[in-house]
């Protein structure tokens, strides 16, 4: 019977004696900085936590799989792993990843759209920022589905993207969200200027397509107004806008950077030499200036506008002034 106490004592100190060195053991790796740089790994969705050790021992970030997963299956935080495209910081430890992998707050980019931007022009620019592929951009601002849900009466996004300087992270849905967030700034801007704006009969689609064509034909800011003058005088007076941009934009890929005679008989909708009132729809991703400018135009009677070659038009009110400015600053 002696000896039995004796054994079980035995056994008893050795299982608390490893249990200590066991415990001494994790808490080192828990808090041991590992001695890499600041590093950035992608965790992908739907990862297990073999996975993410995986992950995290090929970037030299943990030197132990095993006590790296009784770790996590001691703080329960296994399930709290979230996907994103994180920067470890340099010399962080085991607490200080899964912390981190915890928060789930992405490395954040930028991407910029300027003001005048056509679709395809954000659609480039977002693939060659790799966030999706000019194939995926053109399925989600196609779908029917999308335009039915955005309450939108057009056949794509043209317009309604609003040009701004937009943050995302590197995943799946990427591409989709920046739409929805410019499709929204968009939305949030229109409303905040029209309500601060005299009535117009317009609708959005109209007034979204006048501002596109006012944002490609101004050389500045400030001149928008009176462009949106002339444009608003000949709709009252039911002439043809007449407008370059439109034109250039219906031709599409057939356009090779100069605009020649012929090309003003050419048969699209958005060729404005030859038919009257508002395009199909906009030509163009509109800024705040242009939109404020269609809805307030300035009190003008002019109705032709001739660039200077400066940045600046010389505006007339009658054909034969208009012809004299031709003259003067085109021939």
């Amino acid at each position: 019977m002696k000896y039995i106490k004796l054994i079980l004592i035995f056994l008893l100190t050795m299982t608390l004696s490893l249990l200590i060195m066991t415990g001494l053991d994790l808490y080192w790796f828990a808090h041991h900085n590992n001695k890499q740089p600041a590093t950035v790994i992608i965790i992908k969705p739907g990862s297990s936590l073999k996975k993410i050790t995986q992950t995290l021992t090929e970037h030299q970030l943990i030197n132990s799989k095993f006590r790296f997963t009784i770790l996590n299956r001691l703080l329960r935080s296994s399930v709290t792993l979230k996907a994103g495209e994180y920067e470890i910081a340099a010399t962080a430890n085991p607490l200080n990843i899964i912390a981190t992998l915890q928060q789930g707050i992405s490395l954040q980019y930028k991407v910029s759209f300027p003001e005048g931007f056509t679709l395809k022009q954000i659609k480039e620019r977002l693939a060659a920022k790799k966030i999706c592929t000019t194939d995926e951009f053109t399925k989600i601002t196609t779908a029917a589905a999308n335009l039915k849900k955005w309450q939108l009466p057009a056949a794509n996004l043209e317009g309604y993207l609003f040009p701004s300087t937009y943050c995302y992270s590197r995943k799946t849905t990427a591409c989709s969200e920046i739409i929805e967030a410019m499709l929204k700034t968009g939305e949030q801007k229109f409303r905040e200027l029209k309500a601060a704006s005299p009535e117009t009969n317009f609708n959005r689609h109209q007034i979204l397509t006048l501002a596109s064509i006012i944002q490609k034909e101004a050389g500045n800011v400030d001149e928008m107004p009176l462009i949106a003058a002339v444009f608003a005088n000949r709709l009252r007076r039911n002439m043809r806008l007449a407008s370059d941009p439109t034109t250039i934009y219906g031709l599409g890929e057939k356009f090779d950077g100069n605009l020649r005679r012929r090309d003003l008989k050419h048969p699209s909708p958005y060729n404005t030499y030859r038919h009257k009132g508002l395009p199909p729809g906009p030509i163009c991703s509109p800024g705040s200036s242009a939109i404020k400018a269609t809805l307030n135009p300035a009190a003008s009677d002019y109705l032709f506008f001739v660039s200077r070659n400066n940045g600046t038009h010389q505006f007339s009110k009658t054909y034969s002034e208009h012809q004299q400015a031709v003259r003067k600053y085109q021939q």
